[in-house]
């Protein structure tokens, strides 16, 4: 009898470590977003937030965590009421997704597609695409740039041949879809001022095409290289 008693005492007391352990690890489980960091309840390593969670603090996240931030796909509430469900990498929205804003009528307004580094960049995955070039076209690049002139959103086209760059070409441009407001040369390079995205359009040159679309509401440098 004596022997179970101490037995029972002992499970009890194990019982109890363990689970004041268990309180305190959670406690010491960190989220290192600041505007969700107030608590915490779901699966830690290595005294961070990491599995499954949810984190409370100004706003709220229910869903995947990794060494202390979002990142996976799960629920972001904001304070206000705004929501966000969709993919996370280290805190911030990246991948495809849904976000629900509140409008002062009282509406909602839902945007869906995707995200780069917690920033909006359409509803396609990328903010460009080429979807057809001509076997005597050698390489389209594209790169994001800055429109110093702050007159909207604008293409710059330079023609090459063979990666010399041309003085001043002719070529054909017909829209696809979208529309642009002007066109006109700036030194070597074509300015197109985009009115409205997406913005689908063919090159001709030479006998050559190139078709693209352009997504994402940036300005972009658009250099085609042709063998000829």
């Amino acid at each position: 009898m004596k022997n179970s008693i101490i037995q029972h005492t002992f499970l009890f007391l194990a019982l109890a470590i363990f689970c004041i352990g268990y309180v305190y690890a959670q406690d010491e489980c960190k989220v290192l977003l600041e505007d969700i960091a107030g608590q915490y309840e779901g699966d830690c390593k290595k005294g961070l937030a990491e599995g499954k969670g949810t984190a409370k603090g100004t706003d709220t996240y229910v869903g995947d965590f990794k060494k202390g931030l979002p990142h996976g796909t799960g629920t972001y509430t904001w304070a206000n009421g705004d929501i966000y469900i969709g993919e996370f990498k280290k805190g911030l929205k990246d991948g495809a997704g849904k976000i629900t804003v509140s409008l002062l009528d009282g509406g909602k307004k839902e945007q869906t597609g995707f995200w780069l580094n917690d920033e909006y960049i359409g509803e396609n995955k990328s903010p460009y695409e080429v979807t057809y070039k001509s076997p005597e076209v050698l390489s389209v690049r594209i790169n994001e740039t800055d429109n110093t002139a702050n007159d909207g959103n604008a293409l710059f086209i330079e023609i090459q041949h063979q990666g010399r760059v041309q003085q001043a070409p002719e070529f054909g441009l017909t829209t696809i879809n979208g529309s642009f407001q002007n066109r006109f040369m700036v030194g070597n390079t074509t300015k197109i001022l985009v009115s409205r995205f997406p913005f689908g359009f063919s090159i001709s040159y030479m006998g050559e095409t190139v078709e693209l679309q352009i997504y994402q509401e940036k300005s972009w440098n658009i250099q085609i290289n042709y063998n000829k």
